[in-house]
């Protein structure tokens, strides 16, 4: 009883964390949907390429995160935190690669996945935005993973609805209706959370709290 306790205590809040992220994307479609058809569909190929880019970075996390587990039973946090910044650091080496590339090839890159000439120039912008966002993209996947690999999982889930549901949707709701962005405020509030997750982490990261959690 006491295994199957522990198992559903690290487990729920990593199940929260998937389904609090899968809700923010499906609302974030729901407000883009105004701007029109062309909107919605730059919108999804850029998560589309998004997801591309996300896939190596979650395998330096979850890589990070059994290091991380392994270090602390072995009675090492030291090593364990210095396993998680290493992977950090190889994180943000992709996507900074991955951003130069973006930044200076947008439109080559929409292009793989759709020839549409006004697609591929607002799917371009909406790249290009997320830019922003993709510098920090390594340091939150892997923290988050390096956190989860520790059995510390609440505070990824905190941070899930931190940046979804307390800045990028109202932001995305919001920058339309009060700036002159239109469109491209609802990608800039995704850059925001984004930056908002990063600040999150690194705070609680630093604090240490994760290296004496007993799981």
């Amino acid at each position: 009883a006491g295994m199957i306790w522990r198992i559903v205590k690290i487990g729920i809040p990593a199940s929260f964390t998937g389904m609090g992220r899968s809700m923010g994307h499906f609302a974030l479609m729901w407000i883009m949907v105004p701007f029109g058809t062309l909107a919605v569909a730059a919108h999804s190929l850029g998560q589309r390429i998004e997801v591309q880019l996300f896939f190596p970075i979650m395998g330096l996390g979850i890589g990070a995160g059994v290091l991380a587990g392994q270090n602390l039973g072995a009675g090492q946090p030291g090593r364990a935190e210095r396993s998680a910044w290493l992977a950090v650091g190889l994180g943000q080496g992709f996507m900074f690669i991955c951003s130069v590339i973006i930044l200076l090839w947008a439109e080559k890159v929409v292009n793989l996945f759709n020839t549409d000439p006004a697609l591929v120039e607002l799917a371009s912008v909406f790249l290009r935005i997320a830019v922003a966002g993709y510098l920090l993209l390594g340091l939150n996947a892997v923290l988050s993973q390096g956190l989860s690999g520790a059995g510390d999982t609440v505070p990824p889930m905190l941070v899930t609805i931190l940046t979804i549901w307390v800045v990028q949707i109202p932001l995305s709701l919001l920058l339309p209706r009060v700036t002159n962005l239109g469109v491209y405020g609802v990608r800039w509030a995704i850059v925001a959370g984004v930056v908002a997750g990063a600040i999150a982490y690194l705070i609680y990261f630093r604090m240490g709290r994760w290296k004496r959690k007993k799981v």
